[in-house]
């Protein structure tokens, strides 16, 4: 994969363990406080001027859940959005553990906060994966009509994502378009491995 025009997050803290690379033209920071960690890295606007794409690592106290407890309570929360659909949900495997992605999408009203805001659907892509006391939460938001064009950025996130442990990570997206209307996803995704490079 070329990584001309991609950046490689990395950070200073011991909490951000891991690095991944992202769109040169987007803007990374770092959040902690004292329930979670966040990478949050903004991405391009919408037309409308009125969200912006994101990449985010999220990580979390497990709390003594395992993986499908951490499932369950993610979509509670999640169903909680107007318009709720689950998309998807399936297992696969990433940096070197069992892994859940989830396809999700709602309803919100943009801009916030205005007087005449517009219902506007938002598509989230989460893989969680449980690591030591931690789950970590690669995610990906954006406006229905530009989830596939910025797709890639989430897809070479995925890719590239490692802890700094020098192990070989791989990731089998299984989330497939197939239950997604096609004006929504115009462009297919295909079902293959993601390797980390060295």
């Amino acid at each position: 994969m070329a990584t001309d025009n991609y950046t490689r997050f990395t950070s200073t803290n011991p909490r951000f363990d891991f690095s991944f690379l992202y769109p040169a033209s987007w803007q990374a920071s770092e959040t902690e406080e004292r329930d979670y960690s966040q990478v949050f890295v903004r991405g391009p606007r919408n037309k409308a001027n009125t969200y912006s794409t994101t990449l985010v690592v999220n990580i979390l106290p497990a709390g003594g859940m395992d993986l499908e407890a951490k499932v369950v309570d993610h979509l509670a929360r999640a169903a909680k959005s107007r318009a709720f659909k689950l998309l998807s949900n399936v297992r696969g495997f990433w940096v070197g553990a069992e892994a859940a992605e989830l396809l999700l999408s709602y309803k919100t009203s943009l801009p916030l906060h205005s007087a005449k805001p517009t219902d506007t659907t938002i598509i989230e892509r989460r893989i969680l994966v449980k690591r030591g006391d931690c789950f970590y939460v690669l995610g990906y938001n954006a406006v229905e009509e530009d989830y596939a064009a910025s797709l890639p950025a989430f897809e070479n996130a995925a890719r590239t994502f490692e802890f700094h442990d020098g192990k070989e990570k791989e990731f089998r997206p299984l989330v497939m378009p197939v239950s997604v209307p096609a004006s929504t996803l115009a462009v297919a995704e295909k079902r293959e491995i993601y390797k980390t490079e060295g």
